[in-house]
C-alpha cells in the first residue's frame, strides 16, 4: 500500500512537471474548488497578472456576488484615485466678530466635512484650541453645520439590521466617536448594591435605566444591556442582571447614536463645559456663514492614505460610508449622498475599465445585502490600482498582510503566502471573500478575487480553501509548481 501511494504521488509529480505552469496552477485551484463544502455554494476566483493584466485562473469570474466588505477595496481604490493619498478631512470653526476680555458676543459655528477619524479625545484637543484662542464664554449659540452631507443618516442595507450594533452607526458631515458610545458596567462596593453603569460621552440625549445589582464574589454574571430608540431620538440605555463583586475588569459594551448631528452638537457642548467655555445660548443646526464671521481654527484629519489603511485592514464600516459620501461630495455640486457617492464610484471603475453595466453599488462598506460585483471586476480594480505610481504604494500597504497585520493577521502562518499575500476579507452570513495581491516564487504579482456565496456550515470552512488558494498562488513559480493540490483541511500549512 505504501509503495503504491508512493508510485501515485510520483506519478503526480511527473505529470505536473510535463505541464505548463499555468495549466498545472489550473488543476491544482480546480481540484481546491471541487471541496464537498462548497457543493451547494456559489463559489467565484479570478486571478489576474499584474504584468500583462491577462488572466491566469477564471472560476464563475464573471457572475455577480454579493462582496461583503470586499466592497471597500472599490471605495478605498476610488478615493485615493480621485482624491488622492495626501487628501485631509477638515473641520471648520468660526465665531461671530464681536470678542472682548475673552466673552465672544454671538455665536461660535462649527462645520464638519465628513472626517471619519474625530475620536472624543480628538474633539477635546480642539476645544483646547478653541480655548487657546481666548474664547472663555459664549453669550450666543453653538452652531453645527452639516451640511457637506445630505441628513439621511442611514444607508442601503441599515435596513436589514437589528438592534444597536457599532458596526451600524450612521454617517453624517460632523460626526464623532465613530457615532458610537461606550457603556461601562462596574460592581459595587458589596453584595445587594445595584451596579454601576456610566455612559461616555455622557450626552443629554442618552438615559440609563438599570436593574441590575451586585452579587457575592464568584458568581456567575448574567448581565444584559442593550439600548433602544426613544422619541426626538433621545436613547435609553437598560442593563438587567448581575454581576460579582469581584469582577474588577466590569463590562463595557459599544452601541449606535441615531442622528449624528444631534450626538455631534452635544458633544461639543459638553466637551466646552469640560474645557471650562460657558455657553449661554443653545445647540442650533444650521448653514455656517463666511461672510461677518472670524476664522477661529481648522482641523485637518490625518492623510487619507493612513485612513484606508486602517478601513481596510481593520475593516471600518463607519470609514468606508464616510468615504463615499465624501467622493459624493468633493466630485459633484451636490451634498454627499450615497447617490453622489455611487456615481463617483461607478465614474472611477469607468476610468479603470470596468464595465459597470452589471454592478449594483449601493453603499460603500458592503454591509449586509445590497452590492453585487463580480470576482474579474475587483481584480481589474486591483490591476489598476497597482499599474498607477501615485497611489500603488499606499493602496498595497492599506490591505491587511497574512500571517501579520489586520484581519488575516493569524492565517498563512507558517506557509509560503505568509508575507507575501496582501488582502481585503469580507465576510457575511453565508457570504465570505478573500481579495488582493500574492508574490509567486519566481517575484511576479498577481492579483486574486476569491467570493463564496450561499454557503453552509462554518465560515473557518471558507476561509481554509480561500487559504490553500492563496497558497497555491504564492508557491506558484515560472517554469514550475508544486506538486499536487494544496490539501484544503490544512488550509495554513504548507504541503
Amino acid at each position: 500500500m505504501g509503495l503504491l501511494a508512493l508510485g501515485l504521488v510520483a506519478g503526480g509529480a511527473t505529470q505536473a512537471r510535463a505541464a505548463t505552469p499555468e495549466r498545472a496552477l489550473n488543476t491544482e485551484l480546480r481540484q481546491i474548488l471541487d471541496s464537498p463544502e462548497l457543493r451547494e455554494a456559489l463559489a467565484g476566483v479570478h486571478v489576474r497578472d499584474m504584468k500583462t493584466g491577462r488572466t491566469l485562473f477564471d472560476h464563475n469570474a464573471k457572475r455577480l456576488f454579493n462582496p461583503a466588505s470586499n466592497m471597500k477595496i472599490l471605495t478605498s481604490a476610488a478615493a485615493l484615485w480621485s482624491l488622492g493619498a495626501n487628501y485631509k478631512f477638515r473641520t471648520e470653526v468660526r465665531r461671530d466678530r464681536e470678542l472682548k476680555n475673552g466673552v465672544l458676543k454671538g455665536n461660535l459655528y462649527v462645520k464638519g466635512y465628513g472626517d471619519p477619524t474625530l475620536t472624543t479625545e480628538q474633539v477635546f484637543g480642539f476645544v483646547n484650541q478653541i480655548a487657546l484662542r481666548g474664547i472663555r464664554e459664549v453669550k450666543g449659540d453653538l452652531i453645527i453645520d452639516d451640511t457637506f452631507f445630505d441628513r439621511v443618516f442611514e444607508g442601503p442595507g441599515w435596513d436589514q439590521e437589528i438592534g444597536d450594533h457599532a458596526y451600524a452607526a450612521p454617517i453624517g458631515a460632523l460626526s464623532f466617536n465613530f457615532n458610537t458610545f461606550e457603556v461601562h458596567v462596574t460592581p459595587g462596593d458589596k453584595a445587594g448594591d445595584p451596579v454601576n453603569v456610566a455612559v461616555w460621552p455622557d450626552v443629554p440625549s442618552i438615559e440609563v435605566v438599570s436593574h441590575a445589582v451586585t452579587r457575592g464574589r464568584g458568581s456567575r454574571a448574567r448581565l444584559w444591556t442593550g439600548t433602544s430608540r426613544q422619541s426626538g431620538d433621545r436613547i435609553r440605555v437598560t442593563v438587567r442582571g448581575s454581576m460579582a463583586v469581584n469582577d474588577i475588569w466590569g463590562r463595557v459594551k459599544r452601541s449606535r447614536v441615531h442622528n449624528p448631528s444631534l450626538f455631534a452638537g452635544q458633544m461639543l457642548q459638553r466637551m466646552l463645559q469640560m474645557r471650562g467655555i460657558k455657553l449661554k445660548g443653545r445647540v442650533r443646526y444650521r448653514v455656517m456663514p463666511k461672510r461677518g464671521t472670524v476664522p477661529v481654527l481648522t482641523h485637518f484629519s490625518r492623510p487619507l492614505a493612513e485612513i484606508v489603511s486602517t478601513l481596510n485592514k481593520y475593516s471600518n464600516n463607519f470609514m468606508a460610508e464616510q468615504i463615499m459620501k465624501t467622493l459624493g461630495a468633493e466630485l459633484s455640486d451636490e451634498p454627499g449622498s450615497w447617490k453622489t457617492g455611487s456615481k463617483a464610484l461607478a465614474d472611477f471603475l469607468a476610468e479603470v475599465g470596468v464595465d459597470g453595466e452589471q454592478l449594483v453599488l449601493a453603499n460603500g462598506s458592503g454591509l449586509n445585502d445590497v452590492n453585487r460585483v463580480t470576482p474579474a471586476h475587483i481584480t481589474q480594480v486591483l490591476h489598476g490600482m497597482f499599474k498607477r505610481f501615485e497611489v500603488q504604494p499606499e493602496f498595497v500597504a492599506s490591505l491587511a498582510v497574512a500571517g501579520s497585520s489586520g484581519t488575516i493577521h493569524s492565517r498563512f502562518e507558517d506557509s509560503p503566502a505568509q508575507s507575501r499575500l496582501r488582502a481585503k476579507t469580507g465576510s457575511l452570513t453565508g457570504v465570505s471573500a478573500l481579495s488582493g495581491y500574492v508574490e509567486t516564487q519566481d517575484g511576479s504579482v498577481l492579483a486574486f478575487s476569491v467570493m463564496m456565496n450561499d454557503y453552509q456550515g462554518r465560515a473557518r470552512t471558507m476561509w481554509r480553501i480561500q487559504d490553500a488558494i492563496g497558497i497555491a498562488l504564492a508557491r506558484h513559480h515560472g517554469d514550475k509548481v508544486g506538486v499536487g493540490s494544496t490539501p484544503v483541511a490544512q488550509g495554513a500549512a504548507e504541503p
